[in-house]
């Protein structure tokens, strides 16, 4: 038999909505202890995906914003990462989000989950079936199924 996402998916479906605030969807990932979760519409319909990398890149200056300066990289730059950050949490997840998560179906084999994983550097994939979100697959649930797998060890003959 096939393994495929559905055998490894967790029905844990810890998710905000494009609409709550950044400071709410920050709870949630620290509250729940992940690193991304994933942002649906009303419809419970996958629209985004929210991670640590998004606040992240919310807080740090852009570019142009650096150079703007008088200065660079000053000790007040701290002062302006710290102020960005605050400055964010009552905007909308659906403002900073990544609007091409990358997910996979329940069909999904074994091999390409693991691919995804590690080519797009994703430490969550969201499991979606007609557009909803079902399930989720952790980097974490991934190892632990593959350790519960792994049978004996298998001696080589010299």
């Amino acid at each position: 038999m096939k393994t495929s996402a559905k055998d490894l998916m967790h029905f844990d479906l810890t998710a905000v909505m494009e609409d709550d605030l950044i400071h709410d969807a920050i709870h949630v990932l620290y509250s729940h202890s992940i690193s991304g979760v994933p942002v649906l519409d009303s419809d419970w319909n996958l629209v985004g995906y929210f991670s640590e990398t998004d606040i992240l890149r919310a807080s740090v200056p852009t570019y142009l914003e650096v150079l703007a300066k008088s200065s660079f990289l000053e000790n007040s730059d701290e002062d302006t990462l710290l102020s960005r950050f605050r400055s964010f949490g009552s905007r909308k997840v659906g403002e900073f989000m990544n609007r091409t998560p990358i997910s996979v179906e329940p069909d999904t084999s074994l091999m390409v989950v693991a691919d995804l994983m590690i080519r797009k550097a994703v430490k969550r994939l969201p499991v979606v079936e007609g557009g909803k979100l079902v399930g989720i697959i952790s980097r974490e649930i991934f190892c632990e199924f593959m350790m519960e797998e792994d049978g004996p060890p298998v001696e080589s003959e010299n």
